[in-house]
């Protein structure tokens, strides 16, 4: 029997990845990803209210060109992504909105996002569901960034 809840130190970091792909002989593009992240802090396990937090993937490119930019889903298994803290896991998700009902993926798990410009920074939405039963510890995912124009 627990005296009280336990906090749990969560925290999600994404991996930067750089895409370039050559338009048209005529026009070159070159495009980059940097992502701050998503930190969700600490957890209790006994809480029954989901975890959210949010953080960004800023896309730069060299000339304005249309683009997607997809997330892949981790370590976690097919349909869902977990974050790791040595043996055990944690269940959480991103989305592209806000009211984290659209997951972001690859368009094979989830939706990518298409948009264009040069400088351009896309929020990323985290949600870890409430009442998961995981050891004091902290856990991480690195995840891939693929931008294709």
């Amino acid at each position: 029997m627990r005296d009280g809840p336990v906090n749990r130190s969560i925290r999600l970091l994404a991996a930067l990845v750089t895409a370039s792909l050559a338009s048209p002989p005529a026009v070159a593009a070159s495009c980059s990803a940097a992502s701050s992240g998503v930190s969700f802090g600490s957890y209790d396990t006994l809480d029954p209210s989901p975890l959210d937090s949010a953080g960004d993937v800023r896309v730069t490119c060299d000339s304005s060109v249309p683009f997607t930019v997809s997330l892949n889903p981790g370590s976690g298994p097919s349909g869902g992504r977990q974050l790791s803290g040595g043996s055990a896991t944690l269940n959480y998700q991103l989305y592209i909105d806000a009211a984290r009902t659209t997951v972001w993926g690859d368009d094979t798990y989830g939706n990518s996002v298409s948009t264009s410009g040069t400088d351009v920074d896309l929020s990323v939405y985290g949600r870890v569901p409430g009442q998961q039963n995981v050891p004091a510890g902290s856990y991480s995912d690195v995840l891939t960034i693929t931008i294709s124009y």
